[in-house]
């Protein structure tokens, strides 16, 4: 997850590591003698690869601005990574949240979660997007502001942008649904835009 803060133009590097991948070794695992292949400290904020070459332990060690272990619940990664960049929305700043990640490695849990609510409440699987629109209207209606929101949902993927919003061409019955791919383009300023969107 990248998470780019637009008040100084930082960029954050928070790693969220997936339960499949950093778990303990299971029964049959340690009785093959399966080498565990990462570890995981958060206090440290770091990752290590763990790897034996030629009967020889060759760890690497990489750092990050924050690291959430496989136990991590959706709203600490919420309250420690997001919430700070939301706040900087609502103060009149440019953030992105950026999940990047092998395909099934969680980004779309992390990012979605678990849907579902009671009564209005999130769920405590709930994820990054349900929590950030949360937090936006709590604060908006706190501050009884008079507010206008537009908002973008685009998905790069086998590089392609779509607009997830966007109506279907073509529409069809099932989960093929099919969006026209959209492109970037040069503002004229040495930024980028996406064409069409605002």
């Amino acid at each position: 997850m990248i998470v780019e803060k637009g008040g100084c133009g930082n960029v954050l590097i928070a790693l969220r590591t997936s339960q499949h991948i950093t778990r303990p070794l299971n029964d049959d695992e340690q009785r093959l003698n399966i080498p565990k292949v990462i570890s995981c400290n958060e206090q440290r904020r770091e990752i290590t690869v763990l790897q034996s070459i030629a009967n020889k332990q060759v760890d690497r060690a990489f750092t990050f601005d924050k690291v959430f272990g496989p136990k991590v619940q959706q709203r600490s990664i919420y309250d420690h990574a997001i919430s700070p960049i939301v706040s900087e929305v609502l103060d009149g700043f440019n953030c992105t949240v950026f999940a990047y990640g092998q395909t099934g490695t969680g980004k779309t849990y992390t990012m979605e979660g678990g849907m579902k609510s009671k009564g209005g409440e999130l769920s405590a699987e709930a994820g990054v997007i349900p929590r950030a629109v949360r937090q936006i209207f709590d604060t908006l209606e706190v501050q009884k502001a008079d507010y206008n929101m537009k908002v973008t949902f685009l998905e790069l993927y086998n590089e392609e942008i779509t607009d997830l919003l966007a109506p279907e061409d073509n529409p069809r019955s099932g989960d093929d649904k099919q969006k026209k791919p959209i492109s970037l383009m040069e503002d004229g300023k040495g930024g980028v835009i996406v064409r069409g969107l605002e």
